[in-house]
C-alpha cells in the first residue's frame, strides 16, 4: 500500500496515499499506525487528505489505532474530507478524536 510518514520532533504525520480507507486496506492501515506508535512513542498525526471515503472496516482500523496508541502519545487527525468527517460526526468520533482542518493548526497544537 501507500503509506508515507515523516518524523517531526513532537509527532510522527502518517499519510496514507489511498483514496479509499476500507476493508480492503484497513489492517495494513491499522499495523502501520501501531508500528509507528511502537517506533517512535509521539503523538501519530494521521493526514487524511488523500482519503476520500471510509467504511465501517475502515472506522474500526482508526479506532484500533486510536485504542493501541493511547499509551505511546495520541493521535490526531487533519485535513479530513467532509465524506470523512461525516462518518465521524455521525458515530460520534467526532468527540473522542482530535480532529483538525489543516496540518499546520495540528502542528502547532503538538509543538506547544
Amino acid at each position: 500500500m501507500n503509506f508515507e510518514h515523516e518524523l517531526y520532533e513532537k509527532c510522527v504525520v502518517f499519510r496514507p496515499g489511498i483514496a479509499r480507507l476500507d476493508s480492503i486496506v484497513a489492517p495494513e492501515f491499522r499495523q502501520c499506525v501501531i508500528d509507528l506508535s511502537q517506533e517512535h512513542e509521539i503523538t501519530i498525526v494521521i493526514d487524511l487528505a488523500n482519503v476520500e471515503f471510509m467504511d465501517s472496516s475502515g472506522l474500526g482500523a482508526v479506532i484500533g489505532c486510536y485504542k493501541a496508541v493511547q499509551n505511546s502519545g495520541g493521535l490526531a487527525f487533519c485535513n479530513v474530507h467532509e465524506n470523512v468527517k461525516e462518518v465521524f460526526t455521525l458515530t460520534h468520533m467526532d468527540r473522542i478524536f482530535e480532529i483538525h482542518d489543516d496540518f499546520d493548526t495540528c502542528f502547532s497544537k503538538q509543538a506547544a
